[in-house]
């Protein structure tokens, strides 16, 4: 399964916090990612106990691919 790695700064602290998703499209550029990053940085609803806005500035996306090895399985 493909999964999408969306990574940001957050806004004082300058940590790099991650949003990961399931179930995306796998031929997403730079250029589309980045404007869908910023918008979700814009909406300011992902902060920490102390109130720091933690997907503050996008900053890294990657695709990660998991393979899944059964070892052993029950019938």
């Amino acid at each position: 399964m493909k999964k999408l790695n969306l990574g940001f700064r957050s806004a004082t602290k300058n940590t790099m916090h991650h949003l990961q998703l399931n179930y995306v499209k796998t031929e997403l550029e730079a250029e589309p990612l980045k404007k869908y990053m910023a918008q979700i940085a814009a909406l300011g609803i992902f902060s920490d106990k102390s109130g720091e806005m933690v997907f503050a500035t996008p900053a890294s996306a990657s695709y990660i691919d998991t393979e899944e090895k059964v070892v052993f399985a029950e019938k």
